[in-house]
């Protein structure tokens, strides 16, 4: 007898990272002047961290108690084909440099979105053997990252499996 397993995941590749051209505390809208990241991007990761412990704990506690406080600003780190003339990095450079906020969008083929603002909060590149020059970026967030779902009319990514037992 077979069983069916719904397997889910998002894809990566198709996948559009765009930063918009000038700063702003407003999240891209299809109005919104861009500049796309994807061709120089090798990978990307987030994180939105934990909040501070705050020991809540009283002399009648019996265990020690705590509340989570303000969490700390997330992150978005983006792995790079590192490119001078890139104007989508000249962007990520010049936030470095200025301190200043821009809006970002990570487009999926799905439909799918992520929403963010940040600044970027340092940068590398490095030379290796292979002839690639690489580098990265990381930006720190400011307030949350905003998870948009995708329309109904995008293919979906479930996939089903036969599974055996």
């Amino acid at each position: 007898m077979s069983e069916e397993v719904q397997s889910e995941y998002t894809r990566t590749r198709g996948a559009g990272i765009y930063v918009g051209k000038n700063p702003s505390t407003k999240f891209i809208t299809s109005d919104t002047p861009t500049l796309p990241l994807e061709c120089t991007v090798t990978d990307y990761s987030m994180t939105a961290p934990e909040g501070e412990e705050i020991d809540v704990s009283t002399l009648s506690s019996r265990n020690k108690e705590t509340i989570s406080g303000l969490p700390s600003e997330g992150t978005f780190n983006l792995s790079v084909n590192f490119v001078a003339g890139n104007a989508g990095q000249k962007i990520l450079r010049k936030s470095y440099n200025t301190g200043d906020n821009y809006p970002f969008k990570l487009q999926r083929e799905d439909g799918s979105s992520l929403d963010w603002i940040a600044r970027v909060a340092s940068y590398e590149f490095k030379g290796t053997k292979n002839n690639i020059e690489t580098g990265s970026f990381s930006l720190k967030v400011k307030g949350n990252f905003v998870f948009n779902e995708p329309q109904s009319n995008q293919p979906s990514t479930r996939t089903v499996e036969k599974k055996q037992q």
